[in-house]
């Protein structure tokens, strides 16, 4: 299978859970078994998510586990893309376990997208992290969930992730205030 018959299966994709859907899900299911190339089954991964079928859910979270990066990173977007709570478990095992940067990042982003406080549990193991690429990016996905913005304040953001509410940042003073007024 190609990756142009791939994507013609998620054109087909209507978003209801009836037996011609889930037999498209099931060929699909059968093709990334035994597909060699990574790159085809990302395409895989990324047209099952279009299809709202138990075993579309089932395939996705089944590929996290895919050897290579791209397929997990391939997941994980499709995870954020669907935005449900079911998936919050297992974008935080990734974000914790997974070994390649990408992919953890990836699975960050993708919590982001997920809008229940259990995501923003989850995102604590990116704002412990040592490295401020993947703080950065968990503070963005703590920003676009709560809502609220306490800048780059990774202790902060903590708070929040622990259930906490930090106090609120002071104003901004009359000189930050007027570097912003003019700023181009």
């Amino acid at each position: 299978m190609r990756i142009d018959t791939v994507e013609q299966f998620a054109s087909r994709a209507d978003g209801t859970d009836s037996t011609e859907q889930r037999e498209y899900t099931d060929q699909l299911a059968r093709q990334i078994q035994i597909e060699p190339d990574p790159l085809v089954r990302a395409a895989i991964i990324l047209a099952t998510a279009e299809f709202r079928t138990p075993l579309a859910l089932q395939i996705v979270e089944a590929g996290l586990r895919d050897e290579d990066p791209q397929v997990r990173i391939a997941c994980c977007r499709s995870l954020g893309a669907r935005a449900e709570t079911r998936s919050v478990s297992s974008l935080a095992d990734v974000l914790r376990d997974d070994e390649d940067k990408d992919v953890r990042l990836a699975a960050t982003e993708a919590l982001g997208n997920i809008k229940d406080p259990t995501a923003v549990a989850a995102l604590a193991i990116a704002l412990d992290d040592r490295d401020p690429a993947m703080q950065f990016v968990g503070v963005q996905a703590m920003k676009s969930i709560t809502g609220k913005d306490y800048g780059g304040d990774v202790a902060a953001w903590r708070q929040v992730a622990a259930g906490n509410s930090p106090p609120e940042p002071p104003a901004p003073s009359i000189a930050e205030r007027l570097r912003e007024a003019t700023r181009f």
